[in-house]
């Protein structure tokens, strides 16, 4: 694989006191090909990207969540491979190389995880800690998958395969909804990526709301199987 194969999708919503060193470290690991999924942001955070060579997506009207942003871009994509990718720096596109090595092995997509073989995130909360567990090891269970980290949305995949996965998830379920499909149908990696600490700003997520969301959509997926 080459590194101008890969597609970076970063969807953003007022980043922009994160994007310009997202976009720089991205660029010294080699990754150029850079597509920033805007939900029409109310800072610079389109202007800061477009003017570091990044090809914009804006959100349509019909677009109503981080999902639909997702969907959107991948939907559109310009090239073979594709990585998602987040705008609050809390990524580490080193990890990008140990994904394409386990795509080069076989592996029909890769996502990172903070949890393998015992890791910790940064980043975590008691709560968002005690959640992810629960969800993981109830998605495990259901779906008879082994995955470590069901809410890290850190993938590498190959544009081919996208269809096959009918993603419809237009919130922050998206995330859960895209890892249970591709493990399902696909021969799914993972390999350990530490999530660092946002920088500036805060996160979209609302961990009670947003968890809940996704206990109800790993509930209608696995009833719908």
């Amino acid at each position: 694989m080459n590194k101008n194969q890969i597609e970076i999708l970063i969807p953003t919503y007022n980043e922009e006191e994160n994007i310009s060193l997202v976009i720089k470290e991205l660029n010294t690991e080699g990754f150029f090909n850079i597509t920033i999924l805007d939900a029409n942001s109310k800072d610079k955070t389109v202007e800061i990207a477009r003017s570091s060579g990044c090809r914009i997506i804006l959100d349509e009207v019909s677009i109503s969540g981080f999902g639909g942003s997702i969907i959107n871009g991948l939907n559109n994509l310009n090239n073979e491979y594709f990585c998602i990718f987040d705008g609050d720096n809390s990524f580490n596109p080193k990890d990008i190389s140990l994904m394409i090595n386990k795509m080069e092995n076989g592996a029909d997509f890769v996502f990172g995880t903070r949890y393998l073989n015992g890791a910790k995130s940064e980043d975590d909360t008691l709560v968002s800690k005690t959640g992810n567990f629960f969800f993981t090891l109830l998605v495990n269970l259901l779906f008879k998958i082994k995955t470590t980290d069901i809410l890290f949305f850190y993938v590498l995949g190959k544009k081919n395969n996208i269809q096959k996965l009918n993603l419809e998830r237009q919130d922050f379920t998206i995330c859960a909804e895209f890892l249970i499909k591709a493990y399902k149908n696909f021969n799914c990696k993972e390999v350990l990526s530490v999530e660092r600490k946002r920088l500036f700003g805060h996160s979209k997520v609302n961990r009670i709301v947003d968890g809940f969301k996704i206990l109800i959509n790993i509930l209608s997926l696995y009833f719908k199987k």
